[in-house]
């Protein structure tokens, strides 16, 4: 597995928590959403897909409860939690079974879009050199009903 693929998992790990803290006071609404991710800098474009969430997502995974799970992470120290008022900003270090990354997220959130920035260094492992990367997400929410057969994952 090479650094850069590495790094992807991680950030996608962090993304994943760190979004769940940036909506604390917003709740998705269900529906079709539009998803667009993109690396700038290393030439790969941008990648759309497109996600359903179902009411019963929707309730399940509540944003407030997505926010316990995150402050209660032993791993990760954030130094910057501003979230509120639709926007976000969050920095932090984490340790995710001794890999060691400094990361930083801002964007804004409703209960129908998100936007965010992100960058992070993943420190080196012995013999290697730092993998530093930024990441762009945004979705919206492109329909109130999920068309028959959408992919719920």
């Amino acid at each position: 597995m090479n650094a850069k693929t590495l790094a992807a998992g991680l950030v996608g790990a962090i993304t994943l928590g760190a979004v769940g803290a940036a909506f604390a006071d917003a709740v998705f609404l269900p529906g079709l959403y539009e998803v667009r991710v993109s690396y700038p800098g290393d030439g790969s474009g941008v990648e759309t897909t497109r996600e359903c969430l179902t009411s019963a997502e929707a309730k399940e995974e509540s944003l407030e409860r997505q926010l316990g799970e995150v402050l209660n992470d032993a791993s990760c120290q954030f130094t910057q939690r501003n979230i509120g008022g639709g926007r976000f900003a969050i920095s932090g270090t984490c340790n995710n079974e001794g890999f060691k990354s400094n990361l930083k997220q801002s964007g804004t959130y409703s209960p129908t879009a998100m936007t965010m920035d992100m960058s992070m260094t993943l420190a080196p492992v012995p013999g290697a050199e730092p993998v530093s990367m930024q990441m762009t997400m945004s979705s919206r929410r492109i329909a109130a009903n999920c068309p028959a057969g959408s992919d719920n994952d």
